[in-house]
């Protein structure tokens, strides 16, 4: 199934891959696709050494989805802001590179930016939410949002709590994207069916927001070490 107007805006790292590789699985194909390609040689958060911007276009001309490249990693550039806000989908999903917000600019362009959050909203706004979970909860969550100016508050459509992974040094690329993109689908599936997007919860307030966690309690978390904040 065509998501008429459902179109992604996706950077090129582990998470995009697995979004598109599962949409496709479950048919449910984005209309059109903005790929942000790194133009420099360093990685940037959400990529790993084997990346491979190949794969993504692969998938894409695979499956005939229109999509452009934007040889710039920075999504709030003009160049990109102007070539989503010419597209005629009203719904976006993102995908960007680690630790980016989208600023006033693009969030104003007239399109909705569907988010999966990485962590169990309101409860862990902010980045790296899941390492806290887990040394809280011994949980990881994920949950849908559609962004708005203020950090992961948007009103919730999904959110769901999952078990802590088998290998925790495996968060970053593999499980918090797993959580993410089973929340992707669902919300997929669920406006599908209904035809439109429900809220399961509007009041997105409250809750704690975390900044990129320290090494230690990192380390602390990847370990299983239970509830120690």
């Amino acid at each position: 199934m065509n998501l008429h107007n459902i179109g992604m805006l996706a950077a090129d790292t582990s998470r995009s891959k697995m979004y598109l590789k599962e949409l496709i699985k479950k048919k449910l194909l984005p209309h059109y696709v903005l790929l942000l390609l790194n133009p420099n040689h360093e990685l940037l958060p959400g990529q790993t050494k084997n990346h491979s911007e190949n794969e993504i276009i692969k998938l894409l001309k695979n499956l005939n989805i229109k999509y452009d490249i934007s040889y710039n990693s920075n999504i709030n550039d003009d160049y990109v802001i102007d070539m989503i806000t010419k597209r005629p989908e009203e719904i976006f999903i993102f995908s960007g590179y680690g630790g980016i917000l989208l600023k006033d600019k693009i969030l104003d362009c007239g399109k909705r930016f569907l988010h999966i959050h990485g962590g169990y909203l309101p409860d862990y706004k902010g980045s790296t939410t899941n390492y806290y979970s887990l040394i809280k909860d011994n949980s990881i969550g994920a949950s849908a949002i559609f962004l708005t100016k203020e950090i992961d508050s948007g009103p919730i459509l999904i959110r769901r709590k999952f078990s802590p992974p088998i290998d925790r040094r495996e968060i970053d690329h593999k499980y918090d994207s797993e959580a993410r993109v089973k929340v992707l689908i669902e919300c997929l599936q669920n406006f599908i069916k209904s035809g439109q997007w429900e809220y399961k919860l509007n009041n997105n307030i409250g809750g704690e927001t975390y900044y990129i966690i320290h090494p230690v309690l990192k380390h602390l978390s990847i370990l299983g070490n239970g509830a120690l904040i």
